[in-house]
């Protein structure tokens, strides 16, 4: 697949802690790219919370304020938690305290959730949904590669 600066990443939780605590990792590369609007992020405002929430709980005190820089600088969209109703089949593969990151990222209509919950990785990807979930490292190397504008993507 051919990615540009109109794909969508939604980043869940894990991946918006990681980039606030080190922000030249994986996932703070990402969001920069999002910043540089070469591609277009999402998240959703029960990730916003959730992440700021463990930040505060496990990481430096300072990391909340990095996080809330990148938060301004860049230009993520807020997907909404829509309904999911009863009978959906992804429920039976995906914990249901995770529901809410599938539900957001369809939503959206983004084919990539980044996450580093292993186990959340597993679930969507055996969902057999339109989305695959992915790490950041694992996106960079195998996914980024495609961007139509991938030479320019390492200068700052």
């Amino acid at each position: 697949m051919i990615v540009d600066d109109t794909t969508f990443l939604f980043f869940d939780a894990s991946c918006l802690m990681a980039a606030a605590g080190s922000p030249m990792g994986g996932s703070g590369f990402l969001l920069s790219l999002c910043i540089r609007r070469l591609l277009r992020g999402a998240v959703s405002q029960a990730v916003l919370l959730e992440a700021e929430r463990n930040i505060r709980a496990k990481l430096r005190p300072q990391t909340l304020g990095i996080y809330h820089d990148l938060l301004q600088s860049a230009p993520l969209t807020v997907a909404p938690v829509p309904r999911i109703p009863d009978g959906t089949a992804w429920l039976q593969v995906v914990n249901v305290k995770d529901a809410h990151v599938v539900a957001s990222t369809l939503a959206v209509k983004a084919p990539y959730v980044l996450t580093l919950d292993q186990e959340l990785e597993g679930e969507i990807n055996r969902a057999g949904l339109s989305i695959e979930a992915i790490t950041p490292g694992d996106f960079i190397r195998t996914i980024l590669p495609h961007h139509a504008k991938y030479p320019a993507l390492r200068s700052r």
